[in-house]
């Protein structure tokens, strides 16, 4: 690989809600999947979450481990635009919880929202998030585990307002999570040095979507090491014939990314 780089391809559990752990992991096996992000304190059947018990994390983490397959991310919930001091700390507090699920996992990422607390990224939204950050990948380092902010979503609409929060953020265990398939120059100069996942969505089920050989050519310049994800949310399981199928196809596009 050029540059030591690694684009690797998973999805989201929002694909198969109602699948118990071990056929989550045993089908992202069988199809190629390298990883499987776990989307916590949402219903789905996996039942994974930081209210785990030792027993089950070390059960889970030796199934993945055993078959192969990385634990990509974990995806919370958890939004830290919280105007009330409470609602703040208490975001902090769910965060950390996830945090330390995650280093249990072995995951080394996990997926936090800026929110809706604010009607907007103010000043002051934004020295909010920061902080929440700040605080969050302190508490991670000794355990490598990055959190990171998605961008593309709720008040965080694009890369803009995702500059707004990591220049104010200090600790350098802090990532950033774009939530789309393609990204523009103006995008990719403002993320390329925090970009650690990135999320695509229902398009790149369309075998006439090509996005992501020009992501994967974009991210192979920067080095990029981690996952491109699928989050794709009907609230039903998609079907596995579509899952191999994208899956093949898109790995394929990351290796013609590569040149191979």
């Amino acid at each position: 690989m050029k540059g030591g780089t690694t684009v690797k391809l998973s999805f989201m559990t929002f694909v198969c809600p109602d699948w118990q752990i071990e056929k989550v992991v045993a089908f992202a096996r069988e199809a190629h999947y390298d990883g499987v992000e776990l989307r916590v304190d949402e219903g789905h059947k996996h039942e994974i979450s930081s209210k785990s018990s030792p027993q089950i994390r070390r059960r889970v983490k030796k199934l993945f481990s055993d078959s192969g397959v990385e634990v990509a991310c974990i995806a919370t919930g958890v939004a830290f635009a919280q105007p009330e001091p409470a609602k703040h700390k208490a975001a902090v507090e769910e965060a950390k919880r996830n945090l330390d699920l995650a280093r249990d996992l072995g995951a080394p990422v996990v997926r936090i929202f800026a929110g809706r607390g604010f009607p907007s990224l103010t000043p002051e939204a934004a020295e909010r998030v920061a902080a929440a950050f700040d605080e969050a990948g302190e508490y991670a380092k000794p355990s490598a585990v990055c959190p990171m902010l998605e961008c593309g979503h709720d008040i965080i609409k694009g890369a803009d307002e995702g500059a707004e929060v990591i220049k104010r953020v200090k600790t350098r265990n802090f990532g950033a999570l774009w939530n789309h398939s393609q990204m523009d120059d103006h995008t990719f100069a403002l993320l390329k040095d925090r970009l650690r996942h990135i999320h695509v969505h229902d398009n790149v089920l369309d075998p006439a979507d090509r996005n992501i050989l020009g992501l994967a050519k974009q991210m192979i310049s920067i080095n990029y090491n981690g996952y491109v994800s699928l989050e794709i949310i009907r609230n039903q399981n998609l079907p596995e014939d579509l899952l191999k199928a994208t899956a093949t196809r898109l790995k394929g596009y990351i290796a013609e990314a590569y040149g191979r």
